[in-house]
């Protein structure tokens, strides 16, 4: 028997989160089945003679043992969590039937009373009190209690069946996939790699930069999978509403925005006053100066100009006006209907990494801030657009190589709601 507090970490899961942790294991493991055949012509066509053939034959059977075990460690971590999402997605179906019965208890309760915010709880209670009313004279309700007892208590208990049953999945796979994944580690060899050494062999070999950069355009290499496209999406606000209002609005010129932009401005205007929506105007000036200043861009959209932006505006929104609000306003901020599915993400997802810039610089000045954004983007933290309109990663592509998103859209997530007491 189990209520619906206790299953409550069952519905915020995001089994879809896991499922792309899974793809990228699989993405590895494709990635080193394209570099098997390599390994075995230089197997085949490579003839060592003199001293070091010993040595030689050896490397190459170390080298075919590595990929191996790398292949079969991240073959079974990606077995591994593609369990646990079927997992997940069977406990939240459970827990989602147990919610069903339980409305229905609530129901059945209200008939004689409130069944509160958890009609389980509320149904233990009206049974508790059905004597003390009898013996307080209180027979009527004490009545219609005896009378919906079998169905109260049939419910009652589908639906904490229901609830225990997601608990007990949930709990089984989770150790299922901690000990598989614990198993796929010790798999992977372990590696001792020196980065100057690396960097040294890589200038003195000709060719290797362009080897490396043709392998950072192979898709099982590193790209941004679908799961990011899924989960970087908000909503559709369909409402317009225009800001701000009368009489500040005689003096400033209105525009036109979703209606919960604009309803989070005007959170801002009471809270700050006029001199925070002249704070909040400056930083959006000085994101698009910046980022054209840093990233020079013939349009600004869907570019590393356009990452930059967004990334830095986020974190001088949260050094201003804090995470919360900053999260809240540049979510609504994507809510226009029929926003395009990779531009959204795009830009959700560098907002996201613009707050976590700046609560991880806490109090530099605007000129640092600028730097530590400037290097997520040359580092390949931010996204951008590529040729074919998806996602890449902003280290893969050069402006003049970034595109247009395609026109298509996502379903959205629900927007992030106020914190009590913020």
């Amino acid at each position: 028997m189990a209520y619906r507090t206790e299953v409550r970490y069952i519905e915020a899961m995001k089994p879809h989160l896991v499922d792309m942790a899974a793809e990228d294991f699989k993405r590895v493991v494709r990635l080193i089945e394209s570099a098997l055949p390599t390994l075995e012509r230089v197997k085949r066509g490579t003839r060592w003679a003199g001293t070091g053939k010993e040595l030689f034959d050896r490397r190459l059977k170390e080298a075919d043992l590595m990929m191996e075990a790398l292949r079969d460690g991240y073959r079974k971590a990606g077995r591994a969590l593609d369990d646990y999402v079927d997992a997940q997605t069977e406990a939240q179906r459970l827990v989602g039937e147990g919610v069903r019965v339980e409305s229905a208890l609530g129901s059945l309760i209200g008939q004689i009373g409130d069944p509160g915010p958890e009609p389980m709880k509320g149904w233990e209670h009206l049974r508790a009190r059905h004597a003390e009313l009898a013996r307080a004279g209180e027979t009527g309700i004490a009545e219609q209690i005896r009378q919906m007892q079998p169905e109260a208590d049939r419910l009652f208990n589908q639906a904490g069946d229901f609830y225990q049953r997601a608990i007990r999945t949930e709990t089984a796979a989770r150790g299922l996939a901690g000990a598989a994944l614990g198993a796929a580690r010790g798999n992977l060899p372990d590696f001792l790699a020196n980065s100057g050494d690396a960097r040294a062999v890589i200038g003195a070999v000709s060719g290797l930069q362009q080897e490396i950069h043709q392998a950072a355009t192979d898709p099982n290499a590193r790209r941004p999978g679908a799961a990011v496209m899924a989960e970087y999406q908000v909503v559709e606000d369909p409402n317009r509403d225009r800001f701000p209002d009368p009489p500040l609005s005689w003096v400033v010129d209105q525009r036109q925005l979703t209606a919960s932009e604009a309803e989070i401005l005007r959170e801002l205007q009471q809270t700050r006053g006029l001199l925070g929506l002249q704070k909040f105007k400056d930083i959006h000036d000085e994101a698009f100066a910046v980022a054209d200043a840093r990233f020079a861009s013939p349009d600004r959209n869907d570019d590393h100009n356009d990452a930059f932006r967004h990334v830095y505006w986020n974190a001088r929104l949260t050094q201003e006006f804090g995470e919360e609000w900053t999260t809240r306003y540049t979510t609504a901020h994507e809510t226009v209907p029929g926003n395009q599915a990779a531009r959204e993400a795009m830009d959700l997802y560098n907002n996201e990494v613009g707050r976590a810039v700046a609560l991880a610089n806490p109090g530099v000045s605007p000129e640092a801030l600028a730097d530590r954004v400037q290097e997520a983007v040359q580092q390949g933290r931010t996204v951008v657009i590529g040729r074919d309109g998806k996602l890449d990663y902003s280290d893969q592509l050069t402006i003049p190589d970034t595109g247009q998103p395609a026109n298509t859209t996502l379903p959205g997530h629900p927007q992030p709601q106020k914190k009590t007491g913020s």
